[in-house]
């Protein structure tokens, strides 16, 4: 199994905890900063499980992430998922979620081609009991029919009566050079910014909706990318 930190980011996490340094954000539009409500979800950490605040909510977690070769070392797999349940004022009842990912990659030399791209999913529940909700993420290159693009994700929630796109966020605030592994999430429906995710860093912050089901769809699908041990970094 692999470790979510390498010796490197054990290093950064000390002088941020320490306020040697301070975090990057993802850079959002000031419209849907104002017109959205922060959430911090605090206390995930690092490890395989736990406990977490969400806003003024609680809930636990698990995940794992799996990274295996063939002897020859020519194929490699990248699997794992997580598991959440929270509840409180700012959802509905208990919701909870179960996610998978996988991926499977061709290494030759320095050439790395993807034989199966990165997928990850996720079901939902509320009091135990599943509802009408899912979410679908996948990776795509960030220029359709170019090869050497470069590779972003993009995908879909389903939450009730609403499709909420999601599309990664790789900006920074301040203009700082984009990334590759996504920072974050922003959440659409039909191109009308709802909300977003910021997954850079210790805790991760929850722009929500300030009311409506909106609001529990879009806190829905920050807990569940929050859980994801991403392949990528």
């Amino acid at each position: 199994m692999r470790s979510l930190y390498s010796g490197a980011s054990m290093a950064l996490a000390t002088l941020l905890l320490s306020g040697c340094i301070r975090e990057a954000r993802i850079a959002i539009p000031s419209q849907l900063a104002i017109a959205s409500q922060r959430l911090e979800l605090t206390d995930m950490g690092a490890g395989e499980r736990g406990q977490f605040q969400l806003g003024s909510s609680k809930g636990h977690f698990t995940r794992s992430a799996i990274h295996t070769a063939s002897e020859d070392g020519f194929l490699v797999q990248n699997s794992g998922g997580g598991t959440f349940v929270v509840a409180g004022p700012d959802v509905e009842g208990e919701l909870s979620a179960r996610c998978d990912f996988g991926e499977v990659e061709i290494h030759s030399g320095v050439v790395v081609a993807t034989a199966q791209r990165f997928a990850y999913r996720c079901r939902f529940q509320r009091d135990g009991q599943p509802i009408e909700a899912g979410l679908i993420l996948e990776e795509i290159p960030r220029s359709p029919g170019k090869l050497l693009s470069g590779r972003t994700r993009a995908g879909k929630l389903h939450f009730a009566d609403h499709v909420i796109g999601i599309r990664a966020i790789h900006d920074m605030e301040g203009g700082r050079m984009p990334t590759g592994t996504p920072l974050g999430y922003m959440f659409d429906i039909e191109g009308r910014q709802i909300g977003a995710v910021d997954l850079n860093g210790l805790n991760k912050t929850i722009h929500a909706p300030n009311s409506g089901p909106e609001r529990e769809a879009v806190i829905a699908a920050s807990v569940a990318l929050s859980i994801l041990w991403d392949p990528g970094e």
